[in-house]
């Protein structure tokens, strides 16, 4: 296992983080490992439509 620091986090962050922990009945460290582990979960798309157009009919001249 890996320690990571936070600084500068906001106030108002730490204490949502803090009822949210309370809430689900963990402390604020296992739901900060918990919130971490389900934002590397989401599959993020390699290329938008946008960047394979470009990607494909970038070198077309217009028109």
């Amino acid at each position: 296992m890996c320690m990571v620091t936070v600084r500068d986090l906001d106030p108002g962050v730490k204490e949502k983080l803090r009822a949210r922990a309370t809430r689900r009945g963990r402390s604020m460290e296992a739901e900060i490992r918990a919130i971490l582990a389900a934002a590397v979960e989401v599959e993020e798309p390699e290329e938008g439509l946008g960047h394979a157009i470009v990607r494909i009919f970038g070198d077309v001249p217009a028109g």
